[in-house]
């Protein structure tokens, strides 16, 4: 009798789901969401952080180049910097409760640049390094990311760029052995080239591990155009659609580039959208 009273709660409770429209929205992980500082390329670290601590992000992915604070006016986010200023940026995180889960774009000249770059970022916490590298600079940076642990992203600009990496065969093609070298696909850069950013991510399955989310306010626009998201006419639920099959549990890191000195409530909008879709 206890079994059967099991069973039909059991089936209630599978029948219930499978009538209620929202029963898989509940069942998903909540996703991640960072904010790419080149955003707030006008300010400080320090200032950026305090900027974004009351949106509730999950992470940040810093660049190289920022600078670090008013504190050090002369120092600049990177593997440059000496061990005080590494425990400042620390401190800095550490306080806004925030992760530097990922770091770029950013490039090297040789094996000893790209060791220290990824030392740089294992040091602070991160677990991505985003580059453009060439591809005859791939196996140095698989051989630094298999040494501390980390995972490469191969980023992509616009078709006019001059890097080819936008193109999804070229991609495939040069990462083939790779186990540390994954994707960063930007769909803004997709949609300024007139390429179909959902087609692209259904191209490369099982190669994205992390994204640099993005609407536009036209499509096939060379012109850098960001919009909150589901104000453009880039097909946002589509790209969301797509990672979820995909069972892309990365982080969807938010960059928008435009309105440089006021953008934080536009970044306000985009992170409320991946928060309730």
């Amino acid at each position: 009798m206890k079994k059967l009273i099991i069973l039909l709660t059991l089936t209630g409770i599978l029948a219930g789901c499978a009538s209620a429209p929202n029963c898989e929205a509940q069942k998903k992980e909540p996703r991640k969401v960072a904010v790419q500082l080149y955003s707030l390329n006008r300010f400080t670290l320090e200032d950026s952080i305090q900027k974004l601590k009351d949106l509730k992000l999950d992470a940040i992915e810093c660049y190289p180049g920022q600078r670090l604070s008013d504190k050090y006016p002369n120092v600049k986010v990177g593997p440059t910097m000496n061990t005080e200023q590494r425990r400042f940026m620390k401190m800095l995180l550490k306080d806004a409760n925030l992760k530097m889960v990922s770091f770029g774009v950013t490039g090297a000249k040789n094996e000893k640049e790209i060791d220290a770059i990824c030392q740089f970022v294992k040091e602070m916490g991160g677990e991505r390094v985003l580059t453009e590298a060439p591809v005859y600079y791939l196996p140095m940076w698989e051989k630094a990311c298999e040494k501390y642990g980390l995972t490469m992203c191969l980023h992509h600009h616009a078709t006019n760029s001059g890097a080819t990496y936008w193109d999804t065969d070229f991609f495939k093609k040069h990462v083939k052995g790779f186990k540390h070298i994954k994707y960063n696909p930007d769909p803004g850069h997709w949609s300024r080239s007139g390429i179909d950013p959902v087609k692209s991510l259904k191209e490369v399955d099982g190669y994205v591990a992390s994204i640099h989310f993005k609407d536009q306010k036209e499509f096939n626009n060379i012109q850098n155009q960001p919009t909150p998201f589901g104000k453009g006419v880039l097909d946002v639920k589509g790209m969301l659609a797509e990672l979820d099959r995909q069972g892309f549990n990365g982080y969807y890191v938010i960059e928008y580039e435009a309105d440089w000195l006021n953008n934080i409530p536009a970044i306000k909008e985009c992170v409320e959208y991946l928060r309730n879709n």
